[in-house]
């Protein structure tokens, strides 16, 4: 029974065309094959709905099971028909149609793998004639139909995109995004990858987003639960209610069970009491690129394994993230967590924790380890650079309880001059190559924090081959030595 999750890649659509009305009940897609590359696609989005998101193929055809005719096209294989009723004029192979059988066979989406104007034929082998109703490309109405109706884990399992221009506003809290059904499959490596796209299909360029609007609803924006491999792009998840315990992406699961494989690529979450959520069941999340900001809370709470990188948070007055229970790594990543609070709050049961090439900008403490409880913390830290809000009070690293494993190649300053905490370094003095000297930012108020002071761009951790590295999370690009001179063919030499 190949149903389009058990034979190819396939691509489904949110919203699509004009109005972006869509259809909850649409075949939804096309294969992966049939759409190309995301970010240069083959097709258009012509190619797969009709105007509004509509489906392909005629509304009649999809009416009730007793819309068409299944027979068998004379090669073994379901062909689904109307005589004379053209209903099937616009329709491909390549596109995905949803069938829902009277008898016989099972419902769901199908390859189409002919077509002309009165017929299509699905991927499904014939075995006695029944009738059916039957739903060609289009676009879902909702994210949340895409997801319910999707599979990345079935018998055979096979990657799925989900592909989103259509921007959501909650009206209640009913309106959560639950995406808990049809995740990847980690042994077969298949995700499904909810990923923002522009008005011609293509996905969205870095920085710009989908938005999944809370509206100040009592839930979360987008809330992922005890399912596996799922990933996110271009999605922005704002103003879910943050004077409770609502987020922009909420990652959960059963006591029972540990959940793997989850990625957030150039996403962005504000107006939310955090932006990241995650319970200790979850490990593996890989934070890539994106913007999570909170103003009551912490902008990243990580109860799991994680990796940042190239990751801006920020928050007023608390740190941007609290790590607890958890194995950790920020790398070129910038937290601004305000006068008063850390860049990075580690604190429970937390483990590793590796954090480089990062900044930490205008903050009371760069790193607190607080493992209240446990000793179990080994802080490895270098190649950062932290700007200190006060001299006199704030410290790099506020060392507390825990352990720091190793420390160096840092530059330490402060927004008024050279820091003079007592314990700046967490306890042990300043490291060896570390360095307390102004970065020399070129505009950190507007955040651009390339560094120009020439001991942190060459004063980094060496390399394999100890070659200078630098400091940071914004790297200067490279120049390439200008020693070529113009050839005196008077004095060249024939090599024979």
């Amino acid at each position: 029974m190949p149903i389009i999750f058990d034979s190819k890649d396939s691509v489904f659509f949110v919203g699509g065309r004009g109005a972006k009305t869509g259809d909850q009940y649409a075949g939804g897609g096309c294969t992966k094959d049939f759409w190309g590359d995301l970010k240069n696609p083959t097709k258009t989005l012509a190619d797969v709905m009709d105007a509004n998101g509509l489906c392909l193929s005629s509304e009649s055809a999809g009416l009730g099971d007793t819309s068409c005719d299944v027979v068998n096209n004379g090669s073994g294989k379901v062909r689904i028909t109307k005589v004379d009723q053209g209903y099937f004029s616009n329709c491909v192979a390549g596109l995905v149609a949803r069938i829902v059988f009277a008898a016989t066979y099972t419902s769901g989406r199908y390859e189409v793998i002919d077509a002309d104007d009165d017929w299509i034929d699905i991927d499904e082998t014939y075995s006695a004639d029944t009738t059916c109703s039957a739903r060609v490309g289009g676009a879902f109405d909702k994210l949340q139909h895409a997801s319910d109706n999707t599979d990345a884990n079935s018998t055979t399992p096979h990657g799925v995109y989900i592909l989103t221009n259509k921007d959501e506003t909650f009206s209640a809290a009913g309106d959560q995004i639950d995406i808990d059904t049809g995740g990847g499959d980690i042994a077969a490596n298949t995700f499904k990858r909810i990923i923002g796209i522009d008005g011609d299909g293509a996905e969205l360029a870095v920085g710009s987003y989908v938005t999944i609007d809370g509206n100040g609803q009592s839930c979360h924006c987008i809330y992922v639960d005890a399912i596996v491999n799922v990933e996110f792009r271009h999605i922005y998840a704002k103003d879910a209610n943050s004077s409770a315990t609502y987020y922009g992406f909420r990652y959960s699961g059963d006591a029972a069970t540990t959940y793997y494989g989850h990625i957030l690529r150039d996403c962005k979450s504000t107006g939310c009491k955090c932006g990241i959520g995650t319970s200790y069941r979850l490990h593996n999340l890989f934070v890539e690129g994106g913007y999570y900001e909170s103003s009551v809370s912490y902008a990243i709470n990580t109860a799991s394994i994680m990796q940042l990188f190239n990751v801006v948070c920020k928050c007023v007055n608390y740190s941007t993230m609290y790590v607890w229970s958890a194995a950790f790594r920020a790398d070129g990543c910038v937290f601004c967590s305000g006068p008063t609070s850390a860049g990075i709050l580690i604190g429970g049961a937390s483990e590793s924790i590796t954090i480089v090439n990062c900044i930490f900008y205008d903050v009371a403490k760069g790193i607190e380890i607080n493992c209240s409880g446990y000793d179990r913390s080994g802080l490895v830290e270098f190649n950062n650079i932290c700007v200190l809000h006060a001299k006199a009070t704030s410290k790099f690293i506020n060392r507390i309880l825990g352990s720091i494993a190793y420390s160096d190649y840092s530059c330490l300053w402060a927004s008024d001059g050279a820091p003079s905490a007592s314990g700046r370094w967490g306890g042990s003095g300043k490291p060896e190559h570390a360095i307390e000297e102004d970065p020399d930012f070129i505009d950190a108020a507007n955040g651009n924090f390339r560094p120009r002071n020439p001991n942190v761009l060459r004063g980094g951790k060496p390399d394999i081959a100890d070659n200078a590295t630098e400091m940071g999370a914004v790297l200067q690009k490279y120049q390439f030595a200008r020693r070529a001179k113009a050839a005196n063919f008077g004095r060249l030499q024939i090599v024979r």
